[in-house]
């Protein structure tokens, strides 16, 4: 039977504009797809964001109204969000698993308040945005930040890139001072600047953690295995094709965060069912972002876990009425 595709495109408004050290973020837009291929219907999402490597908006817009007329057609390797919603439509479905979620912070002055919130809701993980506001600022919101935290409660910080040489020896020498409640210090500098980066994990003990450079085709180095000596935070829908990707998945499987790129609950699930392919993945995930919107297209309750029971009443039919 000819496969056949459609798509329709979203446009979703953040319930609060995202702050991190790129700016505010307001608006979130990409497609999701409908697949069918030998009596058999899927659903895709693609979530792109050019800021980390994929094709844009309009790029990939333009490439699925070729691909409705031409549903055979390849996929570019300059169009990776694209390729991993196709692929993902229709990819086989294994046990569901139950994945703990990392408790996602509002970045600035009221992180430490929150921390304290999420944690008493069951949170053991929990991610701070830095960046966005001076340094002894957030420096002393990360104190009382710490401070507050229970036993065996740790924090990711991600600055997104942003920090100079200076700013990223004031936090890890800050940061080294609390190894039991910190997980990892995230993508602290600008891609390009991973030797560096690598030096200062080694001579502060601080784990780094990369996520804007493992995207683009240079990315790629950097999940062969023992290219970097610290978790890789994977957003695995602009990461391309998904079969090609568990390849590269598995044998740094212990490395692996999977991470949110603030999708609908299509993507999310896209994403779980690879990562349900990786046996040995078990770090908590970065996606307590399902109620960043309120539209509908995210189901899913934020919660410390997402549950084998909650993911088996996945629904995409529905969700794609919605658009």
């Amino acid at each position: 039977m000819p496969r056949k595709i459609k798509f329709k495109a979203y446009k979703r408004r953040f319930r609060k504009p995202l702050r991190t050290a790129r700016g505010e973020w307001l608006v979130r837009e990409g497609f999701l797809l409908r697949v069918e291929q030998d009596g058999e219907v899927g659903y895709g999402e693609v979530a792109p964001l050019p800021e980390f490597g994929s094709e844009t908006v309009a790029a990939a817009g333009a490439f699925l109204g070729v691909l409705v007329n031409e549903p055979e057609r390849d996929v570019p390797d300059t169009l990776p969000c694209c390729a991993f919603a196709l692929s993902a439509a229709l990819q086989p479905i294994y046990r569901a698993r139950g994945y703990s979620v990392s408790g996602l912070l509002p970045a600035g002055l009221d992180g430490p308040a929150r921390a304290g919130q999420k944690a008493a809701s069951g949170y053991r993980s929990l991610k701070w945005k830095i960046g966005v506001e001076p340094i002894e600022t957030e420096l002393d919101c990360a104190q009382r930040l710490l401070e507050g935290l229970p036993p065996g409660c740790r924090v990711r910080l991600d600055a997104n890139g942003s920090l100079t040489l200076g700013a990223m020896e004031e936090w890890l020498n800050f940061l080294s001072g609390h190894p039991e409640k910190v997980d990892y210090l995230e993508q602290p500098m600008a891609c390009g600047r991973e030797a560096a980066m690598a030096e200062f994990r080694a001579a502060f003990g601080v784990a780094i953690a990369l996520d804007e450079s493992l995207n683009g085709p240079e990315g790629l180095a950097w999940l062969e295995p023992g290219a970097w000596d610290g978790p890789l935070v994977i957003k695995a829908p602009l990461m391309g094709e998904v079969n090609a990707l568990l390849e590269r998945l598995r044998p740094i499987a212990g490395q692996i965060v999977l991470s949110s790129v603030f999708e609908t609950g299509v993507g999310l699930e896209n994403s779980l069912r690879l990562l349900d392919r990786v046996a040995e993945a078990e770090r908590p995930i970065g996606f307590d972002t399902v109620d960043a919107f309120d539209d509908g297209l995210n189901p899913i309750i934020s919660k410390p876990t997402i549950c084998e029971a909650v993911r088996r009443s996945y629904a995409p039919e529905m969700l794609w009425n919605l658009i």
